[in-house]
């Protein structure tokens, strides 16, 4: 089994070097054996995603077209939402058959047991963001996301998209060891819910690659970073074993 896990790329079209590289990269694994592949979205793959609506589907039409391709030859393909896709599975699940997800999941990997999520939950102590995020997951609130047309989100999240970049990352630069701290603190934390070997999230725009004890077992944390770097690297597990490949 080879897994891939991809995250935090913000895509705003699919035109852009990020776009195409996705492209090139979905591409090349429709030429090994796709039965034997489990690819792992976890959360920000677009810069704005909201609801079942077909407008983000023609805006990136090539990628949605072969990931749906990727599912119809027998790639498993798992999405955990993250804050800029948000109620996606309209789409994605109804339409394109990929298991859509919210919450933190967990599978067994060659053995591995792996956490996955967004990591959106990570910093506690960003009050602003998790009164967002109780927001956007209201079940009530929900239904808007396939009311309002595609495009008056587009606008709305163009907008708020250009102010929260500028601010967080700002704070980035200013805090990574902090971020970093609160990646691995968080893999403690949650390592009480349901033990795992490994856990990989994104969100924090953060790369981190961090073996330790806890409770006396050894834990990897991995943090995705992001797309942003002038080379993009995303994480595999082949038989067992982690490795990060650098793709263009």
């Amino acid at each position: 089994m080879e897994a891939w896990f991809l995250s935090d790329i913000h895509l705003k079209n699919a035109e852009e070097r990020n776009g195409q590289i996705l492209l090139r990269f979905l591409r090349s694994l429709r030429e090994k054996n796709p039965r034997e592949v489990h690819l792992f979205l976890l959360g920000d793959i677009f810069d704005l995603w909201v609801g079942g609506h077909q407008y983000f589907a023609d805006k990136f039409k090539d990628l949605t077209e072969i990931l749906g391709e990727l599912r119809k030859s027998g790639m498993k393909i798992t999405y955990i939402e993250g804050n800029h896709d948000v109620h996606v599975e309209g789409y994605f699940q109804k339409k394109l058959g990929i298991e859509v997800f919210v919450e933190a999941q967990f599978y067994e990997i060659d053995g591995l047991r792996i956490r996955l999520e967004h990591g959106d939950l990570i910093n506690l102590q960003d009050y602003e963001y998790l009164r967002y995020r109780s927001i956007i997951r209201n079940p009530k609130i929900k239904p808007l996301g396939n009311i309002v047309p595609g495009f008056v989100w587009s606008y709305l999240g163009n907008r708020a998209s250009k102010k929260s970049r500028a601010r967080s990352g700002h704070y980035r630069a200013k805090n990574e060891s902090n971020l970093v701290t609160m990646i691995r603190a968080h893999a403690e934390r949650v390592y009480d819910e349901k033990p795992f070997d490994v856990i990989i999230s994104g969100h924090m725009h953060v790369f981190d690659d961090h073996t330790f004890k806890i409770k006396g077992h050894d834990v990897r944390s991995v943090n995705l970073g992001s797309w942003f770097e002038e080379k993009v690297r995303v994480f595999r597990l082949k038989d067992g074993e982690g490795s990060w490949v650098t793709i263009d």
